[in-house]
Parts: C-alpha cells; sequence; structure tokens
C-alpha cells in the first residue's frame, strides 16, 4: 500500500512537473491558407525552457516538432505565399539559424539549405574570431519559389557585416543561390562602433531592442525604429538605459558623423547630445570641441552638450537638428549639416 501511494504521488509530481514546464502557450504566425500555426511552450519562470512545434489548425495536432529544447526567444515562421514552404527562423544564445520546409500533404520536410556565402569583412576583422555571432534571418519570400535572406556577422571587436541572399526553388525543390549581395556601410554598422562604456549593455543587445524586442513578432506590428535609408536609430531603453536615438550624418567624402541624443535614467528625454567620427582603427570617437555654432549652448568635452533647460530632436529624415526649450517645448534653434559643418538657421 504504502509503495502504491509513493507510486501515485511520484506521478502526480511527474504530472505537476510537467505543467510547471510548460505553463504558457502561443499560438502564432498562421499560414496563409489558415492550416497550419506555430506553438510555443515555455515555462513560467527562469530559464523559460520550452518547446516549438508546427501544428495543425483548428485542432492544434502536431505536425512537426522544430524545437524541442527551445528557451523563450524571439522565433516566427516565414510562410510562402501558397503555404507550401515555410522558412524557420528562432534566437539562440549564440547565433540565429533559418531553417526550410517544404509541405507534403499534410506533413513538412525539411530542405537542406546550400552552404551560404559570408559578407566581406572589414579591413580591420579577424578572420578566425571565435566571439563571431552569425544570424541567417528569413525575411520574405518575394514569390511562391523565391526567399529573400539575411546573412549578418556581429563581432564587438569589429562591429558588422551582412549579405542579402535571394534562394530560389526548383520543381525538384533544391534551393539554388540566385543573388549575392553585399549591403552598404550604413547607421547600424557605425553604432555598433560607438564606446560600449557608454552604454549599460553590450550594443548588440540595444540594436536586438530596435530591431523589435517581441517574442512572437508575428503578432505584432514593425516598431519602425531603424531607418537605414534616412539614417536614424530610436531605442526606448529600460530600467537601466535610459532612450537614446542615433543619426547618421555624411561628409561630402562620404566621411560618417554619428549624433547620438540621451535622455535622464528618471528625468528629462534628449537632454544629452555627443558626436563622434570614425578613427583610423575603425572605431568610433567622441569629438571633444564644440561643433555647433554660438557659444550659448552648454558643452562639456567628456559629455558633450548637455542639460541646461533645452533638448535636441534628431532628425528622422533631413538634416536639422531642432533645440527645443525643456519648458515650453518652443523651437530655440535649427542647426542644418551641409556636408562640412553645421550651419545656424536664422
Amino acid at each position: 500500500m504504502k509503495n502504491l501511494v509513493a507510486l501515485s504521488i511520484g506521478l502526480l509530481g511527474i504530472c505537476c512537473l510537467a505543467i510547471s514546464l510548460y505553463a504558457s502557450e502561443e499560438i502564432t504566425c498562421k499560414s496563409p491558407d489558415g492550416k497550419f500555426a506555430l506553438r510555443c511552450n515555455y515555462a513560467d519562470s527562469q530559464p523559460y525552457n520550452g518547446a516549438t512545434t508546427l501544428v495543425e489548425l483548428p485542432s492544434h495536432k502536431p505536425v512537426l516538432s522544430l524545437n524541442p529544447n527551445w528557451t523563450l526567444g524571439q522565433v516566427k515562421l516565414v510562410w510562402s505565399p501558397d503555404s507550401q514552404r515555410v522558412a524557420y527562423f528562432a534566437e539562440s544564445s549564440k547565433d540565429y539559424p533559418t531553417r526550410i520546409f517544404q509541405r507534403s500533404g499534410s506533413s513538412f520536410n525539411e530542405i537542406e539549405l546550400p552552404e551560404l556565402p559570408s559578407p566581406k569583412l572589414p579591413e580591420n576583422a579577424l578572420q578566425s574570431d571565435a566571439d563571431t555571432n552569425t544570424r541567417v534571418e528569413a525575411i520574405r519570400w518575394t514569390g511562391p519559389r523565391e526567399l529573400l535572406l539575411e546573412k549578418e556577422l556581429q563581432n564587438r571587436a569589429w562591429g558588422r557585416a551582412a549579405l542579402k541572399i535571394t534562394l530560389g526553388f526548383g520543381q525538384d525543390n533544391r534551393p539554388v543561390i540566385r543573388k549575392s549581395e553585399q549591403e552598404k556601410v550604413s547607421i547600424i554598422d557605425y553604432f555598433l562602433l560607438l564606446p560600449p562604456e557608454d552604454f549599460e549593455a553590450p550594443l548588440a543587445a540595444w540594436l536586438r531592442m530596435m530591431r523589435g524586442n517581441d517574442y512572437f513578432p508575428c503578432d505584432t506590428k514593425p516598431e519602425h525604429n531603424i531607418d537605414e535609408k534616412n539614417g536614424y536609430m530610436y531605442c526606448r531603453g529600460d530600467g537601466a538605459q535610459p532612450e537614446f536615438e542615433v543619426a547618421l550624418f555624411r561628409y561630402r567624402d562620404g566621411r560618417p558623423l554619428l549624433a547620438l541624443c540621451a535622455g535622464e535614467l528618471e528625468g528629462t528625454d534628449s537632454v544629452q547630445l555627443q558626436f563622434f567620427e570614425l578613427g583610423a582603427e575603425g572605431k568610433m570617437h567622441a569629438i571633444a570641441r564644440s561643433i555647433l555654432p554660438g557659444g550659448d549652448l552648454k558643452f562639456d568635452p567628456q559629455m558633450g552638450y548637455e542639460k541646461d533647460g533645452s533638448q535636441f530632436y534628431l532628425p528622422r529624415k533631413g538634416r536639422t537638428i531642432v533645440v527645443r526649450s525643456e519648458k515650453t517645448k518652443k523651437t530655440l534653434r535649427k542647426f542644418t549639416w551641409n556636408g562640412e559643418k553645421f550651419q545656424q538657421e536664422k
């Protein structure tokens, strides 16, 4: 009798443990035809272990186990328009891989990807550096048989390099590389080269937040925090890091000038403004001189332009920095970049 009670208690404990391991469930990333979706189960306490599964709808019947040892992080499915192919992308501790699956009736088979080319690295990069993280993300299907990927390498020592890769799928479903294009150096690259000691977490972590910090991006609207074309980035920060924004200006010869505007941790936004230039060793360095005309703005060689009853607003588009009164929000000054220097508008 004692053995029976002990066995019952043991089974009950196992049952309760299983329930606690997967206390939360998300159904996300439905296929265009509405027949399949991604199911994410995870514990409600650290380390948030769980599993990801492709399931049928509306029954939630498992079709394919994607990762039985998943830990809560960003995850998504990117479906082809005809629901016949799907890309699975999941965040991991170091690398961010993408897997591709082909539909066969009510089941799915994994398609082996070809060896993807790597982007050309900056001149100061070390080829064998073990601290380099690789991210291969499915961006979108440009047709039923064509998928756009981004392959990105990141390293805190030298920054970032990335490729846009187009995969095509023939009648035999074998993927071939149709196009591979190196991404131009952008505001993202220069941001990752800023002095890391100026931030409360690694720069790569803030980039992840700006790209979208939701675990299930299929269910959220894009935040549009990064505008590479116009050279603008915004980060809302967290409990230790105040919000900040970054804007890229360029000299006429193409050299970058990066502006970083930050707020107070528990105070006013946009009250500190610093400028950075690219050094010979490939890192961004703070400019220790005032480059905004007029001598009435408070400037510190170490901190840049600091709070003095004013707030700075970087341009989401264009080349004009606006200074407003912290109290009245009235525009006090405008500084426009002309490719050589800032000029104050009258």
